[in-house]
């Protein structure tokens, strides 16, 4: 009986643990990861941005309140990378969040590739 009462201590005080550090908050929060990564690929379609320009990629963040930063991969090249951060996305946990992050690939003015993926918050 003694060693049945040890062990529920440490599972309850395991568990409390894991509530007081913050890793169990993705799971009774939640995330909308999945469902903003959705949301963006249906908006990309919908605004028809496959091989669109780019200024029309820019008007479609601004709508969209995006703030792009653009660089040229490499330098000097013809292939321009513009990230931005979702700002409704949130997921990970109280300890380690993390926000999804927009890739628009262009290549020239036009664009080639859009993506997005879930980054970690500085």
């Amino acid at each position: 009986m003694g060693k049945g009462m040890a062990y529920l201590v440490l599972v309850v005080l395991g568990a409390l643990a894991l509530w007081y550090s913050g890793l169990l908050d993705e799971f009774r929060a939640g995330g909308n990861l999945q469902a903003r990564e959705t949301f963006w690929r249906e908006q990309v379609q919908a605004a028809a941005l496959d091989g669109g320009s780019r200024a029309a990629v820019e008007r479609f963040a601004a709508r969209h309140q995006l703030a792009l930063q653009c660089d040229a991969v490499p330098a000097g090249s013809d292939l321009i990378e513009c990230l931005a951060d979702d700002p409704q996305a949130r997921g990970g946990t109280a300890t380690h969040p993390m926000t999804l992050q927009l890739f628009f690939m262009f290549y020239g003015d036009r664009l080639h590739t859009f993506t997005s993926t879930p980054r970690p918050l500085e």
